[in-house]
């Protein structure tokens, strides 16, 4: 059982490490964008994208294409990042984020444009200030559509004020229409060819006798029910819209195709509205776009935070996030933050390594008198059990002793590696040398491959129960694995995972001269 046990143990975690690799990404080739130039090539919108309903009224045909966004968009520059705004669709159709490594651009299709409506009407800049922009349109039945935006600074939530007056003696109907996200969102350099398998389509809902709300992946277009934001995100930005003057319920979801990949363009529907001589109808629509910092988020608040994903056991990662975070605020470097982190949790729990070690330390001993065991009672199982079981009692040991420790770090290891995983302050933040970036893999493969020398040497040490010879193979052949896996890497990553293979190699020596 003894040696199963290790080996369940090994290969949960490499088939949990593989699904981050592998099929959570699936990586493919796609062009990267310059650190100094961030624009991209205009794509035509209409390859593969399924078009949500448009307003009853007829679309008029003049005014500036979105092809031509770059000439005739107007900008609004905070300290963080920088929006580009545009007359088709009075929608936003470029985003600048300021990352710590280089600018982010966040909005990789311009067409229909983030928070994009009315795409048949043709607007015009009415005003514009140092935090504001507003566009105007006329419909052909008279309605006067209204769209202003209002940026409160870097990383907070924006505001978007949309406005239909009917100024007109009768009454005047206002087609249904879509505020649309999407289709895909931007991402750094280093993320670039796993983004496109990391778009989801995201809402929240806060579900009776729960403290926070539940985060839903949309399928499909239908109704979502009374949710608090909705958005698009991928491993590092998220762009949501919150609740307040929206409908709730229904969202609507499309999925064109861009370089290939499916990408989702979630639409907000409104209904069709009666507007009475001289009304004027206002929909307040509140917007974030920007990082997925755990604590920003936190700060902001309407459940943004659940955004981040730190996988199932989300209570231990929040903890390894806040203590990370801790340790920074000490050294002022992330990389010593989770060097400290992790010999600080490998001292906690050295008692339990220290019993999991005596334990298959004595298995391994009284091995040949359990195989004879085995071979003398083969045919009387219950004999053989009792011969076992006063084995065991005779050495002081038994099955579990090296079990429960084992088990017991698996939800440490797992929730620290997915809170590194996911962390954005890693961005941009340097270790030594030539680490420059613990998000970004280590360009020389040196903390791979050192990591991967050390576990095979602590593999030798390790005492190994029961005489098994394919069973001895595959853990031999796990430090190479876990090499070729951590090859690409975030540094920060490989960092953490190289330490606790320092720390137990040097452990397994110091507990094999206490045995002897």
């Amino acid at each position: 059982m003894q040696k199963n046990l290790v080996l369940a143990v090994a290969l949960s975690s490499a088939v949990y490490i593989l699904w981050y690799s592998f099929v959570e990404k699936k990586p493919e080739a796609r062009p990267a964008a310059s650190s100094a130039q961030v624009q991209r090539p205009f794509r035509p919108a209409d390859s593969g994208r399924e078009e949500t309903p448009a307003p009853s009224y007829p679309a008029e045909t003049s005014g500036p294409a979105v092809s031509d966004w770059p000439r005739n968009s107007v900008t609004l520059n905070l300290a963080k990042a920088s929006y580009s705004f545009h007359p088709s669709g009075a929608s936003i159709k470029s985003v600048v984020y300021q990352d710590p490594v280089a600018p982010v651009e966040l909005i990789v299709e311009p067409a229909p444009g983030f928070l994009s409506s009315f795409d048949n009407l043709v607007f015009t800049l009415k005003n514009k200030t140092a935090g504001s922009v507003t566009f105007a349109a006329r419909a052909p039945n008279g309605v006067v559509i209204t769209k202003r935006f209002t940026l409160n600074g870097e990383d907070k939530i924006n505001l978007l004020e949309i406005t239909a007056s009917n100024p007109a003696p009768a009454p005047a109907v206002l087609g249904a229409w879509d505020l649309k996200l999407g289709p895909g969102l931007g991402t750094v350099r280093s993320e670039e060819k796993e983004n496109p398998d990391l778009w989801k389509a995201q809402f929240t809902v806060q579900e009776e006798g729960k403290k926070f709300p539940t985060i839903n992946t949309l399928k499909e277009s239908g109704n979502a029910g009374q949710w608090q934001w909705a958005g698009l995100d991928n491993r590092y930005f998220l762009a949501a819209v919150l609740g307040g003057d929206l409908k709730r319920g229904a969202l609507n979801l499309s999925q064109p195709k861009l370089n290939d990949k499916k990408a989702p363009l979630l639409a907000v529907p409104f209904e069709t509205t009666l507007l009475a001589p001289g009304e004027t109808r206002v929909w307040r629509v509140e917007f974030y776009i920007g990082p997925k910092d755990y604590e920003l988020l936190r700060i902001l608040g309407h459940g943004l935070d659940r955004s981040v994903d730190f996988g199932f056991f989300s209570p231990l990662a929040k903890a390894a996030n806040s203590a990370l975070g801790y340790f920074h605020k000490l050294t002022g470097n992330y990389g010593f933050a989770i060097v400290i982190l992790s010999v600080i949790l490998q001292i906690l729990i050295f008692p339990l390594s220290w019993k999991s070690f005596k334990a298959m330390a004595v298995m391994k001993k009284i091995q040949p008198e359990m195989q004879a065991i085995q071979a003398r009672y083969k045919n009387d199982p219950k004999r053989m059990n009792a011969e076992v079981m006063e084995l065991y009692k005779r050495h002081g040991t038994n099955p579990l002793g090296g079990c429960l420790p084992m088990l017991l770090q698996i939800p440490v290891f797992f929730s620290l590696f997915t809170a590194l995983r996911n962390s954005w302050p890693l961005h941009g933040a340097p270790f030594i040398f030539w680490i420059k970036d613990l998000s970004a893999k280590d360009p020389y493969y040196v903390l791979p491959l050192i990591m991967g020398a050390v576990m095979f040497l602590q593999q030798l040490l390790t005492p190994q129960a029961g005489g098994d010879k394919s069973q001895a193979a595959i853990m031999k052949w796990m430090p190479v694995v876990f090499t070729f896996m951590f090859l690409n890497f975030p540094s920060g990553l490989v960092l953490y995972w190289l330490i606790n293979s320092v720390w137990g190699f040097a452990q397994t020596m110091i507990l094999q001269k206490k045995m002897a």
